[in-house]
């Protein structure tokens, strides 16, 4: 497997529940907690906006308009929702490749955090199960060069794919060795997939047994911050005692790790009322994107639109999600130790 830092990966000695001793002394486990606590803001509430996504921005306005829109149209649709949402959120998910422009022009406050995405688009596989692959040309001395407070490694994952698995957990340890020597924290984002031979029904019914499992295993590995789906597929056709339950089930798996709820492109409605039963349960807030933004992405050949369209429907949905999290959600210091 590739040395993701580039560099010689220091020797692994203690752990604790969020890893602040794995891969570095006591002043860096200082510095990555100090990093860390940085992306929930003077609230120490997670309100975070995803706009890392590379290949799946790429497909969706190819959907619409049919052709590939280019480097140069994503990098500007890129600074254009930095502009508009960055302001209002604690912290902000940029990649280098369409991204690095924003962070060029200044288009993200000095205020706000930075995290910064490590793997490759697309996956490999193994044996039934999907393993991710790391950026050639990006690592976590580069994220720190461009001020990064974090890193991310989003990881397909199934406790019931042993060899997936198994190489899905050693990527996990070996990038948050490469991480932490460097001082920065690493957010990893387990997602349960399903298999192709799968019925939705099945998947929907172990689902949140996959997303507790996946942080059982992945969480004493180094990992620093969860970023996690909710872990009901159908809250309408739950209810909210049950989902409820289900968040307190991924909180105690979690420990002393904190977690945010990502967004999976839900709707704010739908959005908001499970940051507020993710937030009673302990979450510590969210990190969200398309489900956010879609709206100005679907205007793209029109810059003005662009503009006009986040600013009066994506700010706005941006601003529900953080007044629920800052009413229910769990400071990230409160468990980060």
């Amino acid at each position: 497997m590739r040395d993701v830092s580039g560099m010689q990966q220091p020797a692994v000695g203690g752990s604790s529940a969020t890893g602040l001793s794995i891969g570095g002394d006591a002043a860096s486990a200082v510095g990555r907690r100090r990093r860390l606590l940085r992306l929930g803001g003077a609230g120490g509430v997670v309100s975070g906006i995803a706009i890392d996504h590379r290949d799946s921005m790429r497909l969706m306005l190819e959907r619409q308009g049919g052709e590939d829109p280019g480097i140069d149209t994503l990098r500007s649709l890129k600074l254009a929702l930095t502009r508009a949402l960055a302001p209002t959120a604690t912290v902000i998910m940029l990649d280098e490749e369409l991204g690095g422009l924003a962070l060029e022009v200044g288009a993200v406050p000095p205020s706000v955090a930075l995290i910064m995405p490590l793997e490759a688009q697309g996956y490999e596989t193994a044996a039934a199960g999907r393993v991710t692959t790391l950026l050639d040309d990006f690592s976590p001395g580069i994220a720190l060069r461009y001020g990064a407070d974090a890193c991310k490694l989003l990881l397909p994952y199934r406790i019931d794919e042993p060899e997936a698995a198994a190489l899905q957990e050693a990527l996990v340890t070996s990038t948050a060795a490469a991480c932490h020597a460097v001082g920065l924290p690493l957010v990893v984002e387990p997602v349960a997939y399903k298999r192709p031979d799968e019925t939705i029904d099945a998947f929907g019914r172990a689902y949140s047994g996959l997303v507790v499992g996946s942080i059982e295993r992945l969480r004493p590995l180094g990992v620093d911050l969860l970023k996690l789906p909710f872990p009901i597929l159908e809250l309408a056709a739950t209810g909210d005692a049950a989902a409820l339950d289900a968040c307190r089930a991924v909180n105690r798996a979690c420990r002393d790790t904190p977690w945010v709820l990502l967004g999976a492109g839900a709707d704010t409605e739908l959005f908001v009322e499970q940051i507020r039963l993710a937030g009673t349960a302990g979450a510590s807030g969210f990190l969200a994107g398309r489900g956010i933004w879609g709206a100005a992405v679907a205007a793209y050949r029109d810059e003005s639109e662009v503009a006009r369209t986040a600013a009066t429907v994506c700010l706005p949905a941006l601003e529900r999600c953080r007044e629920a999290a800052e009413r229910f959600a769990q400071p990230i210091g409160a468990r980060a130790h």
